[in-house]
């Protein structure tokens, strides 16, 4: 667990990364004029500027709207079955747009996902680019596992550049694909790049980080902090990616490299990932998160801490609590609140005795006075804007799964999967992770039967991780139909709601770009 007295973490390094080619007013997002290119220059003359760039690619995660501010990667799950936001339906609600998918062209959500996302690659690009040129002294050229900083800093670029693309083309589809540093205004608009153009880069990208980045960080030293992504972080999104393609064989192999290779393992206990609930910060198990510290933050200034309690607490927590308060709510059959006929809630998903429930939930007081299932795995309560605790990205436990499904999706369960999923179900119900147990998936399931028993196990072990809505769409709209309209009374959901619409903004200042179907 990080030392949160070092001021040497990568969470206290990041928030002085550099604003290299935008800054925090409202200019366009690739437009490089508001800093310039004196600006830009002058960063990449040594190892100090160079970092200082690598380190502002953190900060976009943790310092804008994506996992902090307006959170919108999380908000991308109120469309799953798994969130759910108001206790009523009232149209246009920041928290009903998504769950309802009420969204249309001209909305907040698909601006500032467009924004920081492409804001992430620019600067990803510019890194990239740049730091082959940069002159380090030797003394200062390599890192704690000996590798080359010049190596590893493209290598956290890269993985950077393919997490923005990797969202945005699960969220958008075809989006315009920028793979080289910005220098003038008439390069910024370019149209729709094809999916499988986008993902190839993806690919690229993710295998060559790989290699250059090292297996871990010794926490000493500049560039050297626990928490910045690793070979394990990059290989592990490449499973990701290629689950998501349907690449069964390349992802089974890559998850399976991750289990083999890594020093990763499964904590002994579910809550031991949570520092929220008395875990550990970069456990064993973390293979990325991202960071956030406590440095005396409140509502309005840098962004340090995350400001998860403000969505996740009762109502009552904070004096004139307000309905955004307890808005990020795990769904439940049984909320006086749901539409009649609705089923399928996440609550009910966990047996009875299954540990995970209540670390991710518990009870509180939701709008209307009523008590009701709230999200407590990555906050505090309390907590408000001065919440420190990391948001885990991937974990082993998810490579565990991704071999299980790959493996089944190529032929059906072999032992090896068996014994993955198990580990997490044992684990679940607080048994030792190696021995058998009554809680182990019973032998001979059809393909059909395991493909259903690992679904629902993902949907337990990654509650709340940001993952149900992308493994929606994965599993392709007949599924998505029929958990959402049909059990979940999700009526205005259709085939086109499965993306999400470009802001009108960025069609009017881009005229190359097309709009999605349906909006």
């Amino acid at each position: 667990m990080l030392n949160m007295n070092k001021k040497t973490t990568l969470r206290v390094l990041l928030l002085t990364g550099l604003l290299i080619g935008v800054n925090t007013s409202c200019q366009r997002l690739l437009e490089p004029s508001p800093i310039g290119q004196q600006t830009v220059d002058a960063t990449f003359t040594d190892f100090a500027g160079t970092l200082s760039a690598v380190n502002g690619l953190y900060n976009v995660l943790s310092g804008r709207n994506l996992y902090r501010g307006n959170n919108n990667l999380l908000y991308i799950d109120y469309a799953s079955d798994d969130v759910i936001g108001s206790t009523s339906r009232v149209a246009g609600t920041a928290y009903n747009i998504l769950d309802y998918f009420e969204i249309v062209a001209d909305n907040p959500i698909s601006y500032e996902l467009w924004d920081d996302l492409y804001r992430l690659i620019y600067r990803a690009n510019v890194i990239i680019e740049r730091t082959p040129a940069v002159n380090i002294p030797l003394g200062q050229s390599r890192n704690s596992a000996g590798l080359l900083f010049r190596d590893q800093f493209i290598g956290e670029a890269k993985f950077m550049r393919a997490f923005a693309y990797f969202n945005l083309v699960r969220l958008f589809g075809d989006v315009p694909l920028h793979v080289k540093e910005i220098k003038s205004a008439s390069e910024v608009n370019i149209p729709r790049t094809p999916v499988a153009q986008v993902y190839a880069q993806i690919e690229r990208d993710l295998i060559e980080a790989a290699t250059q980045l090292p297996p871990s960080y010794s926490g000493s030293g500049l560039g050297n902090e626990i928490g910045r992504v690793t070979r394990w972080s990059a290989l592990a999104m490449l499973a990701d990616v290629y689950l998501t393609q349907r690449k069964f064989a390349e992802a089974r192999a890559t998850a399976l490299r991750v289990i083999n290779e890594s020093d990763r393992i499964l904590m002994p206990n579910y809550r031991d990932n949570f520092a929220a609930r008395g875990g550990q910060e970069n456990s064993r198990e973390s293979l990325f998160e991202i960071q956030f510290a406590n440095q005396g933050a409140t509502v309005g200034t840098a962004p340090l801490a995350n400001n998860y309690g403000f969505i996740m607490d009762a109502i009552n927590v904070f004096n004139g609590g307000t309905a955004s308060l307890a808005a990020y709510r795990p769904t439940d059959d049984e909320d006086t609140g749901n539409e009649v006929g609705f089923t399928g809630g996440l609550i009910q998903a966990f047996e009875d005795g299954d540990l995970r429930r209540d670390v991710c939930f518990t009870r509180g007081l939701g709008t209307g006075g009523r008590t009701v299932w709230l999200t407590w795995k990555h906050h505090v309560v309390g907590s408000g804007a001065t919440n420190q605790v990391n948001f885990p990205v991937y974990r082993l436990a998810e490579m565990l799964l991704i071999y299980a499904e790959a493996q089944n999706e190529l032929g059906g369960p072999d032992a090896q999967a068996y014994e993955f999923i198990n580990r997490i179900r044992r684990r679940a119900f607080g048994l030792p992770l190696n021995q058998t147990s009554t809680r182990d998936l019973p032998p001979g399931l059809s393909q059909a039967a395991f493909r259903e028993a690992v679904r629902l196990e993902r949907r337990r072990e990654l509650a709340m991780e940001n993952k149900r809505w992308f493994d929606l769409l994965r599993y392709g709209f007949e599924f998505a139909d029929r958990v959402l309209r049909v059990n979940q009374r999700r009526t205005d959901f259709n085939r086109n709601k499965m993306l999400l619409p470009i802001a009108q903004v960025e069609i009017v200042n881009n005229p190359l770009l097309t709009q999605n179907p349906g909006y």
